[in-house]
C-alpha cells in the first residue's frame, strides 16, 4: 500500500468530513458529544493537529504550541477549513520529499512517557494514517447518535472517485 495514496485517501476523506459540517447546525457541530474531545469541532481539529504534529517532527521543524492553540479559536467552518487546508498543504510538501529509502529510514524521538523511540517514517506515517481512521470512525458515530447522516468515506469510494487504487 502506498503512503501517499492514503493520505490522498484521508484528505479525500477529511474534505467530505469538512463539508458535512457546513451543512449542519454550527450549534450542533460544538455541542459537547462526551466523546474523547468535547465535539465534532474539536475532535476534527485533534485530528490536523496530530497530523501537522508528526510531519512537523519528521521535518526537523518546531512542533511547539500545536497542540496549545485552543479549539474556540476556531469560530466557524470556515476557520477550521483554512487550518486544514494549512496542514495538507505542508503534509504535501513533506511527502513530495519522501523516497522508499528515506520512508525506511529510522526516525529516533522522544515519545510522551519521556523515553526514546525509534521507528521507521512509514510506520510513523501509518500511525498518523490509523489515528485519523479511528477519530473519523468517532465523528461517524457522534453523526449516527444525532440523526445526521455522514459522508460517505470508504476507501472503495476513493479509489472509485479518483481512479487512485493501491499499487
Amino acid at each position: 500500500m502506498n503512503i501517499k495514496n492514503l493520505f490522498s485517501y484521508n484528505w479525500y476523506s477529511r474534505r467530505k468530513i469538512l463539508k458535512s459540517m457546513a451543512e449542519i447546525p454550527w450549534k450542533k457541530v460544538v455541542e459537547n458529544c462526551g466523546a474523547s474531545f468535547d465535539c465534532v469541532r474539536d475532535i476534527f481539529l485533534h485530528s490536523l493537529q496530530a497530523e501537522q504534529f508528526w510531519v512537523r517532527r519528521l521535518n526537523g521543524k518546531g512542533t511547539e504550541g500545536i497542540f496549545n492553540i485552543p479549539f474556540s479559536k476556531f469560530a466557524d467552518v470556515n476557520a477550521v477549513q483554512e487550518y486544514a487546508d494549512e496542514v495538507e498543504a505542508e503534509t504535501n510538501e513533506y511527502l513530495k520529499t519522501l523516497t522508499e529509502k528515506k520512508l525506511q529510514s529510522v526516525f529516533e524521538y522522544k515519545g510522551w512517557d519521556g523515553k526514546t523511540k525509534r521507528n521507521k517514517i512509514e510506520d510513523i506515517l501509518m500511525h498518523v494514517i490509523e489515528e485519523e481512521i479511528h477519530h473519523r470512525g468517532e465523528l461517524l458515530c457522534i453523526y449516527w447518535q444525532n440523526d445526521i447522516s455522514p459522508p460517505y468515506t470508504s476507501y472503495t469510494g476513493y479509489v472509485d472517485y479518483t481512479g487512485k487504487g493501491s499499487s
